[in-house]
């Protein structure tokens, strides 16, 4: 009988081997379309991929950040010592209200952009992609 900690240990096993699998598959299959000619879709699968790519390192960089320094004397999520602590994943926000004024936001000013940016390029080349493919079907 399979125990509880053997399948956290395989699904987490099985995470990495996609997440180390995907991006070599998208961008061998979006080379492929680009150099067929439909520059949408492997604009599409490339925008897809660096948009996982960009927040995923966006959070990484939120998660390591040193709560305990600048949050107050414990190293705690959410820190002990705010008086409110505000977190959220889309946009991404994690700031400590440490009363009155002061307060400290652990995501940099241009991350939240950034990532709008690559959802507004993602879906643009879904568009596109999809304008394209339906001009080919109704050529050929």
């Amino acid at each position: 009988m399979a125990r509880h900690g053997d399948f956290t240990l395989n699904f987490i096993a099985a995470v990495i081997l996609v997440n180390l699998i995907a991006p070599f598959v998208l961008v061998v299959r979006g080379v492929d379309l680009w150099r067929r000619g439909s520059r949408w879709a492997a604009g599409l699968l490339f925008s897809i991929w660096g948009s996982i790519l960009v927040y995923a390192a966006a959070l990484f960089f939120v998660g390591a950040a040193s709560f305990g320094t600048s949050c107050g004397h414990e190293a705690v999520r959410p820190p002990r010592n705010a008086v409110w602590f505000e977190e959220g994943f889309f946009p991404l926000t994690a700031t400590c209200h440490l009363g009155g004024e002061r307060a400290h936001n652990f995501v940099p000013a241009f991350v939240n952009p950034l990532i709008y940016a690559c959802i507004a390029f993602t879906l643009l080349c879904a568009v596109m992609a999809a304008r394209e493919h339906h001009r080919n079907a109704h050529t050929s």
